[in-house]
């Protein structure tokens, strides 16, 4: 039987924008390069071979995972701009290379002096084959399901290309920090470009705002070298924003003051009322996760644990809609496959409307 990515359309759709027409909670996993080969058999450079060979191991595992959402994880502005940069301005040695998960750039050669951020050349995506290959792969997606967007963050990016200095140059070089964030956004323009040019509209951004932790800097620093400029990209595009953010110390209700999010994506705090207050406070915010958390039970628990936590979530969080359940961040390899297979098994269980949990 075919999988039913219209129903899981629907279901995302009507629970981001508060419809009532529903028939259970939404499932939203990150499946990240090492999921995908482990779940495909297929090293990373086999899936990047070719948009189609990427587009269909991406299918396959969202199916797989019985997920109601799809993505190209490799089409995300951390490692993926890495590359574009390093590609872009000579420095493709910086890149190492894996088989079964995403190349990584080594943090802070890119960008390691002041004359590098002053010379640091915007990539064209078209001409960096991995990006064409995923905006190309998002393409075959979209017109064969409907669904699949991209990924952006300017702070993860930014880590990527300056490393560590960058939090130097917070508190010493601010207005150099902020030239390297200004070229970072440019290319993040540039990718939205190319997208539009391939896919077509942007609807949602799912927006990796790292910087909203309060063990990495102050909220006020974080919407100067981040937030500023997701508020750019949002009136720029017109785009909704999914907000995520594994950190242990988030500025959800921070941000959610500042910033008109869509939803917000993270697994901490871990006590549960923080997110009941915080539906409480933003309804129309809706929350992907809460406080399912892939290093603990995924990770140490068993298949029954899992299940108490999905139930625990749902329960809480599902009446009135504008709740998704996502463990947060991605999928690690290591995780038991039981484990991640019984969330779609306790969304089924417990998270089918209306709600009952006797």
């Amino acid at each position: 039987m075919p999988y039913d990515w219209d129903a899981s359309r629907k279901r995302i759709i009507g629970t981001f924008f508060g419809t009532n027409e529903i028939d259970r909670v939404p499932y939203f996993p990150l499946a990240c390069e090492e999921m995908i080969c482990r779940i495909t058999g297929k090293t990373y450079k086999e899936i990047i071979a070719s948009p189609k060979n990427y587009a269909n191991a991406a299918i396959t595992t969202f199916e797989f995972l019985k997920a109601d959402t799809i993505s190209i994880p490799t089409a995300y502005a951390g490692p993926g701009e890495a590359l574009a940069f390093a590609e872009a301005n000579n420095k493709k040695e910086s890149i190492k290379w894996f088989d079964y998960k995403v190349f990584m750039a080594k943090q802070g050669v890119v960008c390691k002096t002041e004359e590098d951020i002053d010379k640091l050349e915007i990539p064209d995506h078209r001409k960096i084959s991995v990006w064409d290959t995923c905006i190309s792969a998002l393409d075959i997606i979209n017109k064969k399901l409907g669904m699949g967007g991209l990924c952006l963050g300017i702070w993860s990016v930014v880590q990527e290309l300056r490393g560590i200095q960058a939090y130097r140059d917070m508190r010493r070089n601010p207005d150099l920090l902020l030239k390297l964030c200004e070229k970072v956004y440019k290319s993040q323009m540039d990718i939205l470009n190319f997208y539009k040019e391939k896919v077509g509209g942007i609807g949602m951004i799912f927006f990796t705002g790292y910087s909203f932790n309060k063990h990495m800097m102050s909220f006020e620093d974080a919407m100067k070298f981040e937030g500023q400029f997701i508020k750019r990209i949002q009136k720029e595009t017109k785009a909704s924003i999914i907000l995520h953010n594994c950190g242990t110390t988030p500025y959800f209700d921070e941000v959610c003051k500042e910033i008109d999010l869509l939803a917000v994506n993270g697994s901490h705090p871990l006590d549960i009322e923080y997110w009941v207050n915080f539906k409480e406070k933003f309804p129309n915010v809706t929350i992907i996760g809460a406080n399912i958390d892939v290093s603990r039970e995924l990770l140490n628990g068993t298949p029954q644990d899992v299940e108490n936590k999905v139930k625990e979530n749902i329960m809480n969080l599902a009446t009135g809609g504008r709740y998704v359940v996502g463990p947060i961040c991605c999928l690690p390899w290591g995780v038991s496959l039981n484990n991640i297979m019984e969330i779609p098994k306790a969304i089924k269980k417990w998270g089918t409307y209306p709600l009952n949990f006797n």
